[in-house]
């Protein structure tokens, strides 16, 4: 079989494991009349829906349905993966993951997870239920079809920074002409759908379907780029172990001097996520995750960026008790932090002003899209009855901030425990996604426990959660002030 042979019949294997029901008609009929009644004739997608049934590649659902926003899951990633490169399911005696045992797809999860295509999470969980986003689904497609890879992560669209972990992967498939993205962004934190899915096989396979090669800007005519507005009065001590200063904003830069950990900067001016700062007599740029900036003069927190994430929200509660939900709580709280912040000068994001439900990755991308200097994400806890307190969580396992984090943690939880009074269960390291995604400091609260009658009196009080607000601004406050 020739090398494109093997490919259309390992794609076909791959399209297969994904959409689920197939009834393959003889082989030479090709279905190209398909009309299924969930994708009119208008459909963004419907040719390339169309050209995989013609192809007798895809099915649809009975009622002659196809389902295109229907999202794909992560068992169901790793089954199509392993079909699409031949390879079989696999079973060690003992499984890698804590939650795959007795899952449908636990044998093709294990040769994905062997293959190192598709890993799992910190906590030894591989969560085959959780849908994928298009971000992670980025990197398996690249994996699984051995494109060939970007070696830069300096991304066409908006919202991939350079420091996002799948930017060299979406690169990819722009660069191979399988995504022009959505405009100008990617939204790399929104699960992947049928329909998607459809179109970027569809492009791997057949080249009359990849999209238009957009043409190059033209160099538009020299003239003075503005320099950014000074951020007169910051300094900056550098939290890496040792921090590259570029001749320019970017990596593509060289490197002018090497800044150890601790040394104080000068800060120039701040522009997105690049520092022109002044060390030792010399100007350069560092990327400003790796300073804890801070104000000679004035507020702390003059013109800091801080992300306030209130947890869960929309169809997701959180804990409950009776009618009490920890959505509502944490939204109270956070919207009383986002206030107390603006007052003393910082520039506040919030993930969610309402009862919606953001995912993890998307709370973590707003905070990346607005370059967050630092992220808290206010829960309740729930337990036992008998169990009640307070605790504060930090990452150290990816986040590169997490020394930082852990201070930021540790002076948190000191002022909550001083103004509320509730049980000290002191700080921990633990990688929940929202604060282990990204690089800057970045801490989970969880104000109290729901579950006990003490902790919730406190939780449902107005005057608590004022208190819980004004600890969490105070820590905030000083770890700036340290």
């Amino acid at each position: 079989m020739s090398k494109y042979g093997k490919l259309i019949a390992s794609i076909s294997m791959f399209i297969l494991a994904i959409f689920g029901m197939f009834s393959f008609q003889n082989s030479h009929s090709v279905q190209a009349q398909i009309k299924f009644a969930d994708v009119p004739d208008d459909y963004w997608a419907k040719e390339e829906i169309e050209y995989l049934y013609g192809n007798q590649i895809i099915s649809g659902y009975p009622g002659n349905l196809f389902k295109p926003a229907d999202p794909v899951t992560r068992g169901q990633a790793a089954k199509m993966i392993i079909n699409a490169i031949e390879e079989t399911e696999y079973h060690p005696a003992k499984a890698s993951f804590t939650d795959t045992a007795g899952n449908q797809f636990s044998g093709y999860i294990e040769r994905a997870a062997q293959l190192d295509i598709i890993g799992g999470y910190p906590d030894h969980t591989y969560r085959p239920n959780t849908y994928l986003t298009r971000g992670q689904m980025s990197k398996i497609i690249v994996e699984a079809f051995d494109l060939e890879k970007s070696q830069s992560s300096e991304s066409v669209f908006t919202d991939i920074p350079s420091t996002y972990q799948f930017a060299s992967y979406i690169q990819t498939l722009y660069n191979e002409r399988i995504t022009n993205g959505n405009g100008d962004v990617f939204e790399p934190g929104k699960n992947i759908t049928r329909a998607e899915l459809s179109t970027f096989i569809s492009r791997a396979m057949d080249d009359k379907f990849k999209v238009t090669a957009q043409e190059p800007k033209p160099e538009p005519k020299p003239e003075p780029k503005p320099e950014p507005t000074p951020a007169t009065g910051i300094i900056g001590e550098v939290t890496a172990d040792v921090l590259n200063m570029r001749s320019g904003p970017s990596s593509k830069y060289g490197v002018v001097a090497a800044i150890p950990q601790n040394a104080t900067v000068t800060v120039i001016s701040l522009d997105g996520f690049w520092a022109k700062i002044n060390y030792n007599g010399k100007e350069g740029y560092v990327h400003k995750t790796y300073l804890k900036l801070k104000n000679t003069s004035g507020s702390v927190l003059q013109n800091r960026i801080i992300t306030i994430d209130a947890g869960h929200g929309g169809t997701d509660p959180g804990a409950m008790n009776g009618n009490i939900k920890e959505k509502d709580i944490a939204l109270s709280v956070a919207k009383l932090v986002e206030q107390k912040l603006k007052n003393a000068g910082a520039k506040t994001i919030m993930t969610r002003t309402g009862d919606t439900y953001p995912t993890l990755e998307g709370r973590v991308q707003t905070s990346i899209n607005n370059y967050s200097e630092m992220f808290v994400s206010i829960h309740t806890n729930a337990a036992s009855p008998s169990a009640s307190g307070t605790e504060t969580y930090y990452d150290t396992s990816k986040n590169d901030n997490g020394a930082e984090s852990k201070e930021l943690a540790q002076e948190i939880q000191k002022k909550l425990i001083e103004l509320i009074g509730t049980k000290d269960r002191g700080v921990k390291d633990n990688s929940f996604l929202v604060i282990r995604e990204q690089h800057i400091p970045s801490v989970l609260v969880e104000l109290a426990f729901i579950s006990n009658s003490g902790d919730l009196a406190k939780l449902t009080s107005a005057d608590y959660q004022e208190k819980f607000a004004e600890a969490i601004f105070q820590g905030i406050q000083s770890y700036y002030s340290k």
